[in-house]
């Protein structure tokens, strides 16, 4: 826009540079999802269709999210974030009273309650899940606070004789400066700046050791690695360039557009992801423009390779 504003009284065909400029970097850096991909073959292995949402805390909108995913008959694996309450009140018997016949099985884990927010997690099946465990991740130097909390849920799936781990996790967010480290509202005065001014890279190193962990994680079993979750990290990212080494995004092999799934004011950013090692392929991905949380969910089929 600078560029653009500087080039007013420039020749016409100066005018242009600034625009011809953004559209070249836009298609060097999003190409691969401007256009729609062609049809894919028949799938040949056996496949899995995967859905992860951050419910966020916005709980008035929970009737919206159970209405949406009750409509999403095809689905075998849901991922979700920010679950609130406990196995007797909140989110988890409401979802398993309208749900659990269509996803039998299912673990969770209340997870941190910082500053009024609840880091629970869940994660819904068709089929069983096996050796479900929690891992805690590594934060770096950070003990205190949410980003030191972080972990992960993790279990196995068998499809039509294939083996697959599968996990869901919410890692460290941004540091903001009208927030303290356990997320409670602070406001802004020389204090609180200059609390944030002293950890704000500890936050960010904290979650580049999760993804870390994350990408440990992914290379160190025999069984290919499904993660789904809100990483708090957008694409191209230097976090998820860790995390990339390891494995793969699905809505970056075969999404459309930018698949944003969280605003905030004019900002966008796609922080929900889900990934996928060796031994799998993605036949789609999309992320549904509705309105069911403060995010967006993200979808992916993916297939078994032979």
């Amino acid at each position: 826009m600078i560029a653009g504003l500087a080039a007013r009284n420039s020749p016409r065909i100066q005018r242009y540079v600034p625009t011809a400029w953004l559209v070249l970097s836009l298609a060097m850096t999003h190409g691969s999802r401007m256009l729609p991909g062609g049809s894919l073959p028949p799938a040949t292995g056996p496949t899995l269709r995967v859905l992860t949402l951050n419910l966020s805390q916005e709980v008035h909108r929970r009737p919206a999210a159970i209405a949406y995913l009750k409509g999403r008959r095809s689905t075998d694996l849901v991922f979700l974030q920010e679950v609130r309450g406990n196995e007797k009140k909140g989110d988890r018997p409401r979802l398993l009273a309208a749900l659990g016949n269509r996803y039998p099985h299912s673990i969770w884990d209340e997870g941190p309650i910082l500053g009024g927010f609840q880091f629970g997690l869940g994660i819904m099946s068709r089929r069983p899940l096996l050796e479900a465990r929690r891992l805690e991740l590594t934060s770096g130097h950070v003990t205190k606070g949410v980003c030191s909390q972080t972990f992960v849920l993790i279990a196995k799936i068998k499809v039509r004789g294939k083996t697959a781990r599968v996990a869901t996790t919410h890692l460290c967010p941004p540091r903001v400066p009208w927030r303290d480290r356990n997320l409670r509202e602070v406001g802004i005065r020389p204090g609180t700046m200059r609390d944030w001014l002293l950890n704000v890279r500890a936050n960010e190193y904290a979650r580049r050791s999760q993804f870390e962990s994350l990408g440990q994680i992914a290379a160190g079993g025999v069984d290919p690695l499904v993660l789904g979750g809100d990483l708090n990290a957008a694409p191209h990212s230097l976090d998820l360039l860790v995390l990339l080494k390891t494995m793969k995004s699905a809505f970056d092999e075969m999404g459309f557009g930018f698949g944003f799934t969280l605003a905030s004011g004019p900002f966008k950013v796609r922080a929900d992801h889900i990934f996928f090692s060796d031994g799998l392929g993605a036949r789609s991905a999309s992320v549904p423009d509705v309105k069911i949380s403060n995010h967006k969910p993200v979808e992916a089929v993916l297939e078994f390779s032979p």
